[in-house]
């Protein structure tokens, strides 16, 4: 039976829509406003990525900082407390209009998406994951997910990440300097190579977790990277081994950080479940990096043998 030139219009007004959203949707996602689970680990990278660049060039302003040392007197620790809270507060400030709001609110975030832009990611959000109407809060929905064994696996690995990150982070000035003989000004200086080089391997591996939908074998990859840095850094005898051991652990765990964040955001469904998966995968992560800070031993160096054995392990 031939269609009514209504119908025949309705259908290509219907068309013309669906075409003109999907139209916007695609624009959407070449900016990077929204993004999918399988887009996802890119996204935390670049975000990684920008933290320890700021890490590592924090470093270089503290050797100039430090040199300020007496001047206007204020010592040199005082003038790095000074500058870089000034700025860490004016930031603070700033970010209380910045902050983006929930996809179906974003239009009202400052400078941020229109309201049709704001449909568009709250839809598309919908249809990848299904929980974009808030569910009423009770604790029974939140506590049932302990019974959950899977998440104390994620917890483990973020204690076990942030346990090796934080010894190699906080302490690789003390290991240059203690471990393989450099002056502690350059010891400042070379801690920070290494953090400018992990954005090469969070990127690459990435780019190739989005592209193929891995991360458990990204994650186990970056893991034996991380290890093979550390017996470099642990057992050669060699000064120049040893420091490039520590741009192959420092690359390794900085990429695991994306991978596991995505690991955890495209396994992790409901919204009740995210937020005590949250909460104890936070209570992990702290309780690691407390027990990194305990495992770089003056008295062992230059080898540092227990924090080799446990970051190996």
């Amino acid at each position: 039976m031939p269609k009514s030139p209504s119908t025949q219009v309705s259908g290509t007004l219907v068309t013309d829509v669906q075409d003109v959203v999907a139209d916007e949707q695609e624009e959407l996602e070449e900016q990077g406003i929204i993004d999918r689970q399988a887009q996802q680990q890119l996204r935390f990278a670049l975000m990684q990525s920008g933290e320890v660049t700021v890490l590592a060039t924090g470093g270089i302003v503290n050797f100039g900082l430090n040199k300020l040392n007496g001047s206007c007197g204020i010592k040199g620790w005082q003038w790095m407390f000074i500058v870089q809270g000034a700025i860490t507060a004016f930031i603070g400030i700033l970010t209380y209009w910045w902050m983006v709001d929930f996809p179906e609110n974003a239009n009202k975030s400052f400078m941020f998406l229109n309201e049709e832009e704001s449909e568009i990611a709250a839809n598309r959000i919908e249809k990848d994951r299904g929980d974009v109407e808030p569910d009423e809060f009770s604790w029974t929905k939140v506590l049932v997910h302990a019974k959950d064994p899977k998440i104390y696996g994620f917890c483990v690995l973020y204690f076990l990440q942030n346990l090796v990150s934080t010894s190699l982070s906080y302490f690789l000035p003390i290991i240059l300097q203690g471990g393989m003989g450099f002056s502690s000004d350059k010891a400042i200086l070379l801690s920070a190579p290494p953090y400018y080089y992990s954005v090469i391997p969070a990127i690459l591996s990435s780019l190739i977790g989005d592209k193929y939908q891995l991360r458990g074998p990204i994650i186990t990859f970056n893991s034996i990277c991380l290890i093979v840095g550390f017996c470099m850094l642990g057992f050669s005898d060699q000064v120049t081994v040893r420091y490039i051991g520590t741009y192959l652990a420092t690359g390794a765990y900085v990429a695991n950080w994306a991978g596991m964040a995505t690991y955890q955001a495209n396994n992790i469904v409901g919204q009740w479940k995210r937020v005590f998966t949250a909460a104890a995968v936070t209570a992990f992560n702290g309780a690691g990096g407390i027990a990194g800070s305990f495992i770089v031993r003056q008295p062992e160096a230059p080898r540092y043998m227990t924090a080799i054995w446990v970051s190996i392990g």
